[in-house]
This record gives structure tokens, sequence and C-alpha cells, in this order.
């Protein structure tokens, strides 16, 4: 029998996981054969207080921006990675990246604007309010979502136990740390948008790391990995 060839296997949240599919097909110019299952799923657990005190809005992440919405409108919104700052700007809000990462977004401290109020997911490598309050600066933290931990459908755990190889893009540690537990026969190609990400996985696989941590070097690998 022909080897069917790789499948992706894409775990972020529903709209992330599509929207990087639609990234990469673009990329390749073909559909690609996936199974989507988030790893996830993005609770939100507050609702944002009144914005109007503060002289900028930090967003650690999409998905803080997707549950703020329509209230960035016209706003000073800063954030971690391009990606965020775009979403954001598809809101209305005068948004820019300070970084691709919590910690470049650190070392451009002095184009923030305080105070500021910084909306982000329970669990988080890197708390920016408390790094930028340690500095002296007025911060203000703010959870605004929950990341619970979520089986992986019927589709996705066949996947992994069969023979074809299968291309797993992991976004972040916990991710990577989560998928790593489903035991696996099929052979897995890990794509890690970090060291961090890389170094969270537990078992064996073959491992690549993004030269960058963005979505566009994540699609870089998946078009050499397929």
């Amino acid at each position: 029998m022909d080897d069917p060839g790789p499948t992706l296997l894409l775990t972020r949240p529903e709209a992330q996981s599509t929207s990087f599919l639609a990234s990469c097909e673009r990329r390749l110019g073909r559909r690609i054969p996936t199974v989507i299952s988030p790893v996830i799923d993005i609770i939100p657990v507050a609702e944002p207080p009144d914005l109007n005190g503060f002289a900028t809005i930090v967003a650690a992440s999409g998905n803080a921006v997707r549950l703020l919405g329509e209230s960035l409108e016209g706003r000073n919104v800063l954030t971690v990675g391009d990606a965020t700052a775009t979403l954001a700007r598809g809101f209305g809000a005068r948004a820019k990246a300070l970084g691709e990462t919590a910690e470049a977004f650190l070392e451009r401290i002095e184009e923030v604007t305080f105070p500021v109020i910084v909306f982000r997911g329970r669990v988080a490598r890197c708390n920016l309010a408390d790094r930028l309050s340690a500095q002296g600066a007025t911060a203000v933290d703010v959870v605004l979502y929950d990341q619970v931990p979520r089986p992986l459908s019927r589709a996705a755990n066949a996947l992994l136990a069969g023979s074809s190889r299968v291309v797993a893009p992991v976004f972040s540690p916990r991710s990577a740390r989560l998928l790593s537990r489903h035991a696996a026969t099929a052979p897995v190609v890990v794509l890690a948008i970090s060291q961090a990400a890389r170094a969270a996985w537990q078992g064996d696989a073959e491992f690549r790391v993004a030269r960058h941590p963005t979505a566009e070097s994540m699609c870089d690998l998946v078009a050499e990995a397929l």
C-alpha cells in the first residue's frame, strides 16, 4: 500500500488553527491533510474593567484581543507579537507590537506610556504587569481568560496511533507538554516555535525549531516538513 504521506496535527484553539492552516496552504499552493484538535480551551474568567483611566492597553495574546473586541476601538494598544497587533487593528485600535516575546517587549519599555493595563491568560511564562511594576511603573494586571486542558479528539488519537508521519506544530511550552503526554506509535515531527517549547516536549520525536517565534516562521517549518 502506498504511504499516504504526512498529516498536519494542529492543536491551537479552533480559530488560530484554522487561520494558521489557511496561511500554510497559501504558502504551499495546495490543500494540506490536517486534523484540528485543540489541546486547550480558552475560557473567559473576567469582564474587562473601565479602560478610560489607562494611557495604554497591553494585550499579551491574540486571545486577549478577541475577548476585548470592540472595546479596543480608538485606543492605544501595545502587543506581544505582530499578529496580535494586526488583530487589534482589526478592532479599530491604534496597535503596535513591541516584540515577538514578552522579554523582547520589556526591552522597549521606553516606548510604553503609563499608566497601563495588561490583559493576559491565567497561564503565562512572564507576568508583564509585575515586570513593569518592578521598574516603578503603574501597571494593572488582569487575567482575562483561563487555558483549560482539553482531551484530543478521536481523529487525533487515531492519527497518533497510526503508522504515517504526523507533523505537529507547537506554539507554546504548555501545548507541547500537553500534546506530548499522548502516546503515539506514529512517527511525530514536532515543529517548535521556540527552544522553550522544544524543551517542554516529553518523550521521543523528531524536532525542528522555528528561526523566529512567529507564525510566519512556523509556516516555513511546515512547508519544509511536508
